[in-house]
């Protein structure tokens, strides 16, 4: 029985340890976020874990904005692995069905020295879309998004 229950316990341990020795995204620090936005004030972040598939896949997520306000969108790219592709569509207009506006496309933009993508946009439509393109065999990664916007007397 004593056996049985320490055998338990280190497989346990074991499984606990592994499964967070995999995790890739990290949860961004409150003092990261800080230093990507500058004079932006915070709104929202998420993190996308990028995993290895054998086809290629396209991972979406939509942004909520409001009309008349300056946003700031920041990629931050430094763990994201070689072969993924970010593109930002508008969806405000409609032209049909998959027929959107892009954007931004990481493939044409040029990173920051701090290894981000970002992006000020002046009074954009009330919804946009974020999409990865994760190309087959890409190594396992991260990529982190982070939304802010600037109140009209404070813009700089």
């Amino acid at each position: 029985m004593f056996y049985k229950s320490v055998t338990i316990l280190v497989l346990s341990l074991f499984l606990l340890g592994a499964t967070n020795s995999f995790a890739q995204c990290e949860k961004l620090k409150k003092k990261r976020i800080f230093q990507l936005l500058g004079a932006a004030e915070f709104d929202n972040y998420r993190s996308s874990e990028i995993k290895t598939f054998d086809a290629t896949l396209k991972e979406e997520y939509q942004i909520n904005l409001f009309k008349g306000v300056v946003y700031k969108l920041i990629f931050d790219v430094s763990d994201m692995p070689e072969g993924v592709i970010i593109r930002l569509y508008d969806l405000g207009k409609k032209r049909g069905a998959g027929k959107f506006e892009e954007v931004f496309n990481s493939q044409t933009a040029k990173k920051t020295k701090n290894d981000t993508y970002e992006i000020t946009m002046e009074f954009p439509q009330r919804k946009m879309m974020v999409q990865y393109d994760v190309i087959n065999n890409t190594k396992p990664g991260c990529v982190s998004f982070v939304l802010g916007y600037y109140f009209k007397n404070r813009i700089k």
